[in-house]
C-alpha cells in the first residue's frame, strides 16, 4: 500500500506541475455545468416574426400583444405585401410569418370566421413544434375573449380566428433533414481541429519536429504538410455524409454546391488553425485532448446544431455569434432546405472568413515564438 500510494503521490504531484492540465480540469466540467444549464432551454422567446397587417384593428392590435407579450415573438419585419411575409422567410429575416387579411373586426362582427396564413420555418421539426404551440396558444387567447363576449350576448358562437398553417422547408418534419447539416458542421470540426492537434504534438513529444525544423522544410512549410491530408480527409467524410443523407434520407440539395463548398472551405480552414493552435499550448496528447474537448462544447450547444439558439437565454445567444460552427450550420442548412443563395448566405461567409484570417493569424504567430524558443 505504501508503494501504491507513494506512486499516486508522483501522479498528482505530476498534474500539479502541468501548467495547462489543472486549468482544463477545472473549466470542462464548470462549461459543461453552464451549457447544460442554461443553453439547453427547449422553451423558445424571442422568434423573429414577419406580420402583413392587412386589417390595422382591434382584433390584428390584440392579436398582435398576444403573440409578443411575454417575449413569445419579436417583431422583426412588417411586410407591405402578403407576398413578403413569404419572401422574408426565404431570406432569413423571420422564422415565422402571420398575414391579417383586411376587414379582420367586421368579419368578426359578423359572425365569420378570420383565415389567419401562417407561415412557419420548418427545418427544425423542434423549433417547429413550439412555434405552432405558442402560435396557438396565442389565437386561443383571442379567441376566448371574443367568445366570452359573445356567449353573454348570446349570439352564435364560433371560433373568431383559424389559422392555416403552412410548414415550409421540411414540411414533413423529417428530423434526419434538420440533423445531418449539424452533423456535417460536428464531423468537420473533430476530424479538423482533434487531429490536427494531436498530429503536431505528437511530433514534439517524439521530437520530429526539431527535426523537420532542422531540415530545408520552412515552419509554414512543415505546418501545410501536416494539415493537408486532414483537409481532405475532413471534406471527403463531410461529402460521404453529404450524399448517404441524400441518398438514405432524402435530404434535398435545392441551392447551389458552390456556396456550400465554400462555406465548407472557410470553416475548415479555420478549424485548422484552431488545432495549430491548440497545439501551440498543448504539450502532451492529453492536453491537446482536453484543448479540443473545451472548443468543441460550446460548438455542439450553442450552434443550433440541436437546441434551437432562441430558447437560450441572453448572455448564451451572444455567445453564439462567436461561435464559427453557428454560421457554417445556417450555410448548410440554407443551401440544402431552403435554396438560399449568395445573396442571403454572404453574413455567414463573412463571418467564416473572418474567423478563418482571424485564428490563421493568432496560429501563425504562436507557432514563430514556438519555434523561436
Amino acid at each position: 500500500m505504501n508503494r501504491i500510494l507513494a506512486l499516486a503521490e508522483k501522479e498528482l504531484l505530476e498534474i500539479r506541475r502541468d501548467k495547462v492540465l489543472p486549468r482544463l480540469i477545472v473549466l470542462l466540467p464548470t462549461l459543461m455545468l453552464l451549457l447544460f444549464g442554461y443553453a439547453i432551454n427547449f422553451t423558445l422567446t424571442g422568434i423573429p416574426l414577419s406580420v402583413y397587417d392587412g386589417s390595422q384593428d382591434r382584433i390584428s392590435e390584440t392579436l398582435l400583444g398576444e403573440l409578443t407579450r411575454e417575449d413569445r415573438f419579436r417583431v422583426a419585419l412588417r411586410a407591405a405585401t402578403p407576398e413578403e411575409v413569404r419572401e422574408s422567410l426565404d431570406r432569413g429575416q423571420a422564422r415565422v410569418g402571420v398575414v391579417i387579411p383586411p376587414g379582420a373586426l367586421e368579419r368578426v362582427r359578423a359572425g365569420e370566421t378570420v383565415q389567419l396564413e401562417i407561415y412557419l420555418d420548418g427545418s427544425d421539426p423542434n423549433f417547429a413544434f413550439q412555434a405552432q404551440a405558442l402560435l396557438r396558444r396565442a389565437v386561443q387567447e383571442v379567441n376566448a375573449r371574443v367568445l366570452m363576449g359573445r356567449a353573454l350576448s348570446g349570439e352564435a358562437v364560433l371560433p373568431p380566428l383559424s389559422p392555416v398553417l403552412h410548414t415550409l422547408y421540411n414540411p414533413e418534419n423529417k428530423t434526419a433533414w434538420f440533423m445531418i447539416p449539424g452533423i456535417i458542421g460536428l464531423i468537420l470540426t473533430q476530424f479538423t481541429v482533434l487531429l490536427t492537434a494531436l498530429s503536431i504534438v505528437r511530433e514534439e513529444e517524439s521530437r520530429m519536429m526539431e527535426a523537420l525544423l532542422a531540415s530545408p522544410l520552412r515552419p509554414h512549410e512543415v505546418v501545410l504538410g501536416k494539415v493537408l491530408p486532414y483537409l481532405g480527409i475532413a471534406f471527403s467524410v463531410a461529402l460521404l455524409v453529404l450524399l448517404l443523407g441524400h441518398w438514405v434520407f432524402g435530404v434535398p440539395v435545392q441551392g447551389s454546391l458552390g456556396v456550400l463548398l465554400m462555406g465548407m472551405f472557410l470553416f475548415v480552414l479555420g478549424s485548422l488553425a484552431v488545432g495549430v493552435l491548440i497545439s501551440t499550448l498543448a504539450r502532451t496528447h492529453v492536453q491537446a485532448v482536453f484543448g479540443t474537448f473545451a472548443y468543441a462544447f460550446p460548438t455542439i450547444f450553442l450552434s443550433g446544431f440541436v437546441f434551437p439558439i432562441e430558447g437560450m437565454p441572453a448572455f448564451f445567444r451572444f455567445l453564439s455569434y462567436l461561435v464559427p460552427a453557428r454560421y457554417l450550420i445556417e450555410t448548410l442548412r440554407g443551401v440544402l432546405l431552403k435554396g438560399q443563395g449568395l445573396g442571403v448566405l454572404w453574413p455567414h461567409l463573412l463571418a467564416l472568413l473572418l474567423f478563418s484570417g482571424l485564428v490563421l493569424f493568432l496560429a501563425a504567430h504562436r507557432f514563430r515564438r514556438q519555434v523561436a524558443v
